[in-house]
């Protein structure tokens, strides 16, 4: 049997055994582990190497796209609308959101430099795909 048929049905076996004991994010986390590791077809070597560099990108891309993103959202409903802002305001939340997208580039970067040699490029490749589906499909 294929290892990576092994891996993906523990990880699929641990997200269906532990649905009553899991809060939700228990178990989309779960989801999402078996998720990733299925599409970029990790080896256990891989994954043991793989997945501290992946879980500390993630949590920096959470702090910087999501929840910055968010703040900035609020700040526009505060006034009551992107019309209701003046040129000046308009302008920093501009220079807010570009910021937002050079530091997500930043955090892509050191994603790169951290997972090469740990797996290919292709897979890298692979991984910038699928997490942009997986943020896009969980909001």
């Amino acid at each position: 049997m294929n290892i990576k048929k092994i891996i993906f049905g523990i990880l699929l076996f641990t997200v269906f055994t532990g649905v009553a004991q899991r809060n939700d994010n228990d178990k989309i986390k779960a989801y999402k582990t078996a998720f990733i590791t299925e599409a970029l077809e990790l080896t256990v070597s891989e994954a043991e190497k793989f997945w501290p560099v992946y879980n500390t990108y993630a949590k920096e891309y959470q702090k910087i796209k999501i929840v910055k993103t968010r703040q900035v959202f609020r700040k526009i409903r505060t006034v009551g609308g992107i019309d209701k802002l003046s040129d000046a305001e308009a302008d920093t939340i501009l220079e807010e959101l570009l910021e937002i997208d050079i530091k997500v580039a930043k955090a892509k970067k050191q994603l790169k430099k951290d997972l090469t040699g740990v797996i290919s490029s292709k897979k890298i490749i692979k991984l910038i795909a699928v997490h942009i589906f997986w943020v896009t499909k969980q909001r």
